[in-house]
């Protein structure tokens, strides 16, 4: 072929390619997808799909987070003296009021330096009452009754400093609690850092977490708040807001939180991990729909919606999420109908055949609420 006929048939296939594209919508194979699939689900037979109404309903903000249980009152049983163990008078996860005494150690030598002390005591008062004697008849100077007196005084004041030493000797619970396990035996030598055994007190929790700063204008003490434990499932525990920190954590810029978690049965314990949901407020006229109802693309949220035999995809803006329902911030006026079942069959501009699933409001308004 030569160059003639060749640059001849270039120009005749471009002249083609610019005719096709210009015509392209009367072209059945050259017209777009999008609005062939269009073409082709208008005109293909009514798919059957579930609706459901959109609510708009008062909701309640919740706001989530991770925390600690901490025992409302919780220490090491320690000795403050060295000395050897001479009974434990507790019995391990057992139950004790304040003031039990719970260890008595070996106080042979304490009780020495007592007696010593309260013998020097009494010496020193009988001298001191014989001066007193003495110096009613002249035969002693007021200088050395007043000496005398000193004396005793610092006697006495040696009693009561021995006597608190030997109370140390026995260790009683500062508050009432539940024991934990023993550490020590009997006959054992202990030492101030040594724990003998645990005592908490965990009628009441106390429960930390940290939200964002940006919340902290909505929280205050006596707010409701509900927790969670996987030791638990579907179990929740009601108690309230206790304290709000009064600083920021400049590094996370979050406020520490301190609530309450009645537990007279003792199921809870300590240490244990909740999540937590905190009441903030009330959003008026918020639009919910069905869970189940809203797709995810990598594009985003979207619902369909039911107009006139036609669902339409819709994109939206999830907001906070209840059992069994979303909230949509965006994207739905809260009048429409959403496809609830059957969304694996339509595409957007599909006929369908709808049948309506009742959405009781009933039902959002225990969703919204902390559970018991």
């Amino acid at each position: 072929m030569t160059l003639k006929n060749q640059v001849i048939l270039c120009v005749v296939l471009l002249a083609i390619g610019v005719f096709g594209w210009q015509f392209k919508e009367y072209i059945p194979f050259l017209d777009g997808a999008e609005k062939s699939e269009a073409r082709s689900s208008r005109g293909s037979r009514a798919v059957r799909v579930i609706v459901a109404p959109v609510i708009v309903k008062d909701l309640a903000k919740v706001v989530t987070a991770v925390g600690t249980l901490i025992a409302n009152e919780s220490i090491d049983v320690t000795a403050k003296v060295t000395t050897k163990i001479r009974l434990l008078n507790f019995t391990e996860g057992t139950y004790v009021k304040k003031g039990t005494s719970l260890v008595y150690l070996d106080a042979t030598e304490a009780e020495a330096v007592l007696a010593e002390s309260k013998a020097e005591l009494e010496n020193s008062r009988k001298l001191y009452e014989r001066s007193l004697k003495l110096f009613k008849t002249r035969n002693i100077p007021k200088a050395r009754v007043d000496l005398l007196l000193s004396e005793m005084q610092v006697a006495q004041a040696k009693v009561s400093a021995n006597k608190a030493r030997l109370d140390d000797y026995i260790i009683r619970a500062p508050f009432s609690g539940i024991l934990g396990m023993r550490d020590a035996s009997v006959g054992a030598l202990v030492r101030p850092a040594d724990i003998i055994t645990t005592l908490d007190d965990i009628t009441t929790l106390k429960l930390d977490f940290n939200l964002p700063e940006s919340l902290l204008a909505n929280i205050s003490p006596g707010q409701s708040l509900s927790a969670k434990s996987v030791a638990f499932p579907g179990r929740s525990f009601v108690g309230d807001v206790k304290t709000v920190a009064t600083r920021i954590d400049p590094v996370i810029r979050a406020v520490r939180i301190r609530g309450t978690i009645p537990n007279e049965n003792g199921e809870l314990k300590p240490g244990m991990f909740m999540s937590v949901e905190l009441q903030t407020g009330i959003q008026k006229g918020a639009v919910l729909v069905p869970e189940h109802a809203v797709t995810i693309s990598a594009a985003g949220h979207f619902v369909f919606i039911v107009s006139e035999g036609i669902a339409y995809r819709k994109e939206v803006v999830v907001g906070q999420r209840i059992p069994e329902w979303a909230q949509i911030l965006s994207g739905l006026k809260g009048t429409e109908l959403v496809v609830t079942e059957g969304l694996q069959k339509i595409r957007d501009g599909q006929k369908v055949t709808i049948e309506t699933e009742d959405a009781p409001a009933k039902t959002v308004q225990k969703a919204s609420e902390p559970t018991q």
